[in-house]
């Protein structure tokens, strides 16, 4: 895990979540020190996690997830825990399927343990800061290249 105490430029209230994509981790910042890390499963192809900087928008304790109707890769999920949208449809949250993190595996969310999942949704608020990025710059960065993602 590669320690970056100095916030992303952007990030105005000294809050973030940074996404690492090519570690697969997800840390937890608050006024230059590290609060929180975990592993993560980040976007596989072709449906990456984009990076960029966003801002949570929605959190909600539990709740449905649906996505790519139409598709062989339909999905509907039941009592989704500890959502934090922030990004169209993708979104950091509690994924109870998956057994195994630390590698691309979602359809573009942030996927972390339930328990991960629900010490991020207790710490953070709605307006705090999530950066999202690939520093092998594996990950495409062209904003058309994405649609709203999911889970």
């Amino acid at each position: 895990l590669v320690l970056n105490t100095t916030p992303p430029e952007g990030v105005t209230n000294g809050r973030w979540i940074e996404v690492n994509l090519y570690e697969q981790t997800l840390s937890v910042y608050e006024d230059g020190q590290l609060k929180f890390a975990t592993l993560i499963s980040s976007g596989s192809h072709p449906m990456y996690t984009r990076p960029g900087l966003f801002q949570v928008r929605e959190a909600f304790e539990r709740g449905p997830m649906t996505g790519l109707g139409g598709t062989e890769e339909y999905y509907y999920l039941q009592d989704v825990p500890y959502t934090l949208y922030f990004d169209g449809a993708r979104a950091l949250h509690g994924a109870y399927w998956r057994t195994l993190f630390g590698y691309p595996a979602s359809h573009g969310c942030v996927n972390l343990s339930i328990g991960d999942s629900r010490w991020v949704f207790e710490w953070a608020e709605v307006g705090d800061w999530v950066y999202v990025h690939d520093p092998s710059g594996q990950t495409p960065t062209d904003p058309s290249y994405y649609g709203e993602g999911g889970a």
